[in-house]
C-alpha cells in the first residue's frame, strides 16, 4: 500500500484559504524582517503591515532564507505521521530557498523537493496540480517528476503600477523610476526560464494596462490549458480586477478564475497596484 502524500509549498506560493483547503496544501511560512524584528510571512506579519512599516520608517521590509533545521522540524512533523511529502519552493533563479530544502531533505527518503522555476501564484498554480495528481493515486517521487515537467508550461506575468518599491528594493534606477512616472509607463514583468524580467512596457491607467497585458498573453497563439487562471494582486482595487475578469472571460474559456491576495515577498517588491495572471499552456 502506497504512503499519504503531503503537498507541500513556501508561503511565496499566494494561495487563497479557499484552494489551500480545497485541495489540502500545507504551507511554510518564510522569514520576513521588519528591520531587527524577524517575522513569519502570513504568522505574525502580513501584506499591509509592509507597507505601514515603510510609511512609519521609510525603509523597506526584507526576505530571507529559512535554515535548513528549519525545513527539517516541519518535514519530521509529516513523515512521522507517514506520509511522503513533495515541497516546491520558489524559483532558484531568484532565491537559494530550493537549495535549502535539497539539503535538508537529504536526511528524509520520502521528501521530494521540488524547485518550482516560479514566483507567486505560478507556484502555487504548480501546487494545485500536485495536489489533483495526488488525488489521483500517484507516489511522491512520481508526482514530483510531473510537476518538474509541468513547470515549462506554467506562465506567468505581472504589471506594476509603480517602480518606488523597485527603486527603494535596488531593482531599478531613480532614473528608471523617473521615466516610467513621466511617461506613465507599467511595466510588464514575465517569468522565462525560472528568471524574472521586463518584457513589456504599457501606457495608461492600471485598469487599460491590465487588459491590455491579458490580451496580449491570451492571444499570443499558444494553446491554453482551459482548467484554470489565476490572478494575483495586492490592492489593485474592485474597478480593476473586474475589469481583468471580463476580459479573460471575453478571451477564453476557462473553467476557473481564481482570485490570490500577493504575500510578502512578491509585495514587498513590487509594492500595492501590482496584478499578475498564471495559467497553463499544452501541447
Amino acid at each position: 500500500m502506497s504512503k499519504k502524500v503531503k503537498i507541500v509549498a513556501d508561503s511565496t506560493c499566494d494561495l487563497n484559504s479557499d484552494l489551500l483547503e480545497r485541495y489540502e496544501i500545507e504551507t511554510i511560512a518564510l522569514p520576513v524582517n521588519l528591520g531587527d524584528k524577524a517575522c513569519l510571512d502570513g504568522i505574525d506579519v502580513h501584506t499591509p503591515d509592509l507597507f505601514a512599516y515603510y510609511k512609519e520608517t521609510g525603509k523597506l521590509p526584507t526576505t530571507s532564507a529559512p535554515t535548513p533545521a528549519y525545513y527539517e522540524d516541519f518535514y519530521k512533523k509529516w513523515t512521522d505521521e507517514g506520509f511522503e511529502v513533495v515541497h516546491l519552493s520558489i524559483s532558484g533563479e531568484m532565491t537559494v530557498t530550493p537549495n535549502i530544502a535539497r539539503m535538508a531533505a537529504e536526511n528524509f527518503p520520502d521528501v521530494y523537493p521540488v524547485d518550482s522555476r516560479n514566483v507567486s501564484s505560478g507556484m502555487g498554480m504548480l501546487a494545485v496540480y500536485a495536489a489533483e495528481l495526488r488525488d489521483q493515486g500517484l507516489s511522491g517521487a512520481e508526482i514530483a517528476d510531473k510537476v518538474r515537467e509541468q513547470s515549462k508550461k506554467v506562465r506567468t506575468a505581472f504589471v506594476i503600477s509603480t517602480l518606488l518599491y523597485m527603486y527603494k528594493g535596488g531593482r531599478c534606477t531613480g532614473v528608471q523610476m523617473l521615466g516610467a512616472n513621466l511617461l506613465n509607463l507599467k511595466p510588464c514583468i514575465e517569468v522565462q526560464d525560472g528568471k524574472m524580467g521586463v518584457t513589456k512596457k504599457y501606457r495608461g491607467n492600471l485598469e487599460s494596462v491590465v487588459c491590455q497585458m491579458i490580451t496580449d498573453k491570451l492571444t499570443n497563439g499558444e494553446k491554453l490549458n482551459p482548467s484554470r487562471i489565476m490572478i494575483a494582486h495586492y490592492d489593485a482595487g474592485d474597478k480593476v480586477l473586474a475589469a481583468a475578469q471580463k476580459k479573460i472571460r471575453e478571451l477564453a474559456p476557462f473553467q476557473e478564475i481564481d482570485i490570490n491576495d500577493t504575500g510578502c515577498s512578491v509585495s514587498v517588491h513590487c509594492g500595492p497596484g501590482t496584478l499578475g495572471i498564471i495559467y497553463m499552456v499544452q501541447d
